[in-house]
Order: C-alpha cells, then sequence, then structure tokens
C-alpha cells in the first residue's frame, strides 16, 4: 500500500511540475484520438442505417409475404389484406403484381423494328397508389409530374432511371432519352399484349434501384395479364410495421395467421448492398488504427522525452531505496491519467459537440440523410483500446531508462 501510495505521488508531482502546455497538447491529442475511434464507426453505421432505411423505404417494406414456394401468384389477397388491417402493430400493407415489358418512346417515328429507337426492358408493377403510399415513400419522391391516383387508367410512373433526363444517372443510351409527364409510351408485355400508356409522373428515390422501377395500378395490371391469372392475386405483399416495432416477434405473429404464403424479412432481400455495407467496416478499422498509432506514438515521445530528462532524478530515487517497480507504476499512472483526461474530454466533444450538431444538420447523401449512430460497443471498443494504447507507450520508454545502473542513470553517458 505505501509503495502504492508513492507511485501516486510521484505521477502527481512529475505532472504539476511539467509542462502546462505538454499536458494540454496531450490531452488534446488522447481527446481527438478518442473521439475518432467512436466518430469513423459511427459515421459508418449511419451510413448503413440510411441505406437500410431505404431500402424498407422504397423497395421491401419491413416484412414481405410472397407466394408458396411451388407457385408464383399469392391467392386470395383481399382475404390477407383484411388479416392484416386487423393487426394494431402494422402501419400499411401493400399488394405489387409485378411483371416484365418491352418500353418504347416515340416508336411511331421508326421506320423499321430494326432501328433502335428509345426503349429497353424494364419492370412494371401494379399497385394500389393509396395503400402503397403507406408503405413505401415513392409518392413522396416525385421529379416531373404527379403521383398515381386509385381511379387512373392507362397512366404510368416512371422511375428516373427509365425516362431519363439530366436528373439520372444511368448513361443517355440506358434510358428512354427524357420522357416528362403527359407523354405516350408503349409498352409490349410477354404475352405479346401492347398497350400504350401516358406517364403520370416520374420519380427520383434515393434507393437507386426503385429507380428502375414503373408502376401501374393493380387493375391495369390484371387487364394485361393472361386471363389464368386470378384478379384477386399478387407476385408479393410488402408490408410496414410502425416505428419500435421488433420484425422478428412480427413475423412470428403472422405466421400463426395460417396465411398461405411465405414471410420473410427484409433483410433476406437486401443482403447485395448489406455485403457492400460490411465491407465499410475493414476502412473503419484501419481509420482508427492509424487514430489510435497517433495518440500513442505521441504519448510515447511525451513520455520519453520526459523520462530521458528525469533520468538523474530516477537514479536518485532507486539509489534511496525507491523500488523499480514504483517508478514503472507512477510513469504508467501517469499515462493513464492521460489517456483518462482525453477520454472525458473527447466524451465531451463528442456528446456535446459533434453529434447534436450531426443530429441537426444529417449530411445529405444520396443513399439519405447520415447521422451518427453511436453504439454502446463503439464506445467500449474505443475506451479499451486508447487505454492499452496509452499503457504500451508508458511502459516501453521507462523499462528502457530503469534498466540501466543506478550509477550511470545518475551521472549519464
Amino acid at each position: 500500500m505505501g509503495n502504492l501510495r508513492l507511485a501516486f505521488f510521484l505521477a502527481y508531482k512529475s505532472i504539476i511540475k511539467g509542462s502546462f502546455w505538454t499536458l494540454i497538447l496531450i490531452i488534446l491529442v488522447t481527446s481527438l484520438s478518442f473521439s475518432n475511434l467512436i466518430l469513423t464507426p459511427s459515421l459508418m453505421t449511419g451510413v448503413t442505417a440510411a441505406l437500410n432505411q431505404q431500402q424498407i423505404e422504397t423497395l421491401f417494406g419491413n416484412i414481405v409475404i410472397d407466394p408458396p414456394a411451388n407457385q408464383t401468384y399469392l391467392s386470395q389477397v383481399s382475404q390477407i389484406e383484411s388479416q392484416l388491417d386487423q393487426i394494431p402493430e402494422l402501419a400499411g400493407a401493400a399488394k405489387h403484381l409485378n411483371n416484365r415489358a418491352f418500353f418504347e418512346y416515340k416508336w411511331q417515328q421508326n421506320s423499321s423494328f430494326l432501328k433502335k429507337g428509345q426503349n429497353g426492358n424494364w419492370t412494371v408493377i401494379g399497385i394500389d397508389p393509396e395503400k402503397e403510399s403507406a408503405v413505401t415513400t415513392i409518392h413522396e419522391s416525385i421529379i416531373n409530374g404527379s403521383y398515381l391516383a386509385e381511379n387512373d387508367r392507362d397512366a404510368i410512373l416512371l422511375g428516373v432511371e427509365i425516362a431519363g433526363g439530366n436528373q439520372t444517372s444511368t448513361l443517355p443510351y440506358l434510358t428512354m432519352g427524357g420522357v416528362r409527364a403527359g407523354d405516350k409510351i408503349r409498352l409490349t408485355y410477354p404475352n405479346n399484349i401492347q398497350h400504350v400508356y401516358t406517364v403520370k409522373g416520374v420519380f427520383k428515390a434515393r434507393e437507386g434501384g426503385a429507380n428502375n422501377l414503373a408502376y401501374i395500378t393493380h387493375r391495369d395490371m390484371v387487364a394485361v395479364l393472361d386471363s389464368s391469372v386470378p384478379v384477386d392475386s399478387a407476385n408479393q405483399i410488402l408490408i410496414r410495421t410502425k416505428t419500435g416495432i421488433d420484425e422478428k416477434q412480427m413475423i412470428a405473429k403472422l405466421k400463426t395467421l395460417d396465411i398461405n404464403g411465405q414471410i420473410r424479412g427484409w433483410e433476406e432481400y437486401g443482403r447485395g448492398v448489406g455485403e457492400i455495407v460490411a465491407s465499410f467496416g475493414t476502412i473503419t478499422s484501419i481509420i482508427g488504427a492509424i487514430g489510435l498509432i497517433v495518440a500513442g506514438v505521441v504519448m510515447f515521445i511525451v513520455i520519453y522525452i520526459n523520462v530521458t530528462h528525469r533520468k538523474r532524478q530516477i537514479g536518485i530515487l532507486r539509489a534511496i531505496g525507491v523500488n523499480r517497480g514504483v517508478v514503472l507504476l507512477s510513469y504508467l499512472l501517469q499515462a493513464l491519467l492521460y489517456a483518462c483526461l482525453g477520454i472525458i474530454f473527447g466524451g465531451i466533444i463528442l456528446g456535446y459537440m459533434i453529434k447534436p450538431y450531426f443530429d441537426s444538420h444529417p449530411i445529405d447523401l444520396p443513399v439519405g440523410l447520415v447521422r451518427l449512430v453511436v453504439d454502446q460497443s463503439s464506445i467500449v471498443n474505443a475506451i479499451s483500446w486508447l487505454l492499452a494504447a496509452s499503457l504500451l507507450a508508458g511502459l516501453i520508454p521507462v523499462l528502457n531508462v530503469t534498466q540501466e545502473s543506478i550509477i550511470k542513470a545518475i551521472w549519464g553517458d
């Protein structure tokens, strides 16, 4: 106990008698390093959350009901919708009737079928516009024209990557070249039915995959499908849960309703993006490691210079009987103190300056509004690694000096 008190006393005196600006510099570096260790993974997590949210809001909802494994369509969809409407935890459910079609714009001007016009193959989905707006945010992404209405006939809503124009990120020849609301386009379906639609609107969602889709009303889609497809059918039903509802528990609840279909969470459809996002972890680790090394090197240099300048004092302390372990412990306590002060001030900077700023001014990226998402594991990892780096930075120079003989330490080389 006496040795421990002595080590604390020596550490205290070393800090008090040391340079004030050196102390400030060390605390500043460790504070910024600690903030960076949390900031980088929090930003990456924020990007991941934004990507996931866009997939939920534009493509899949929270839960998807697919047909049974041996069937193409869900049957008795109206009955399923009635069951879903009775569940208070759900915000909405929207049926999708999907098809593939060959799109043509200004087809009348093509004198020969061999001449390439403004055309292409894309997916078209039959929806109930009102129910769709309770599940996805397509209706909020209109950049030209307007959203579909329930009583619309022969009207179509195009994603911007189909329509083309100056807001698309696709090469012009891969789009229809700039279709606008009010224009006419012709669709040829796999069953050779051709139908002319008036473009009701063009939308641009933050989720890129949604911008390659087109929407018509469910009734219009039924009209062009083969007569063998029942009117009350769909390829999928997208479900949106209310905020705070656990998706896994809701999936388990839906499976008790004896719905003739496969019920899955949206993550099973968004794995491709998830794998891309997972690679962010490697980038985060590299950046965090660099910040950690910088903090450790700075503390190592400062403590090494401090120890070197006090080599004679260390030799005198050992000469009068102070245990080498006490000297070593005193400098380790200094390094821990620097790290703790850095963690405290870094946490204040992050919690009261950086995070509130991002909450009120999120980064507007194409994938969505990105905010800091700070989780407990990031904080624990940052504290653990910074403390470890600090101990290592304090241990090496002191071991090097205390291994010298007492005479050499006092009189020098």
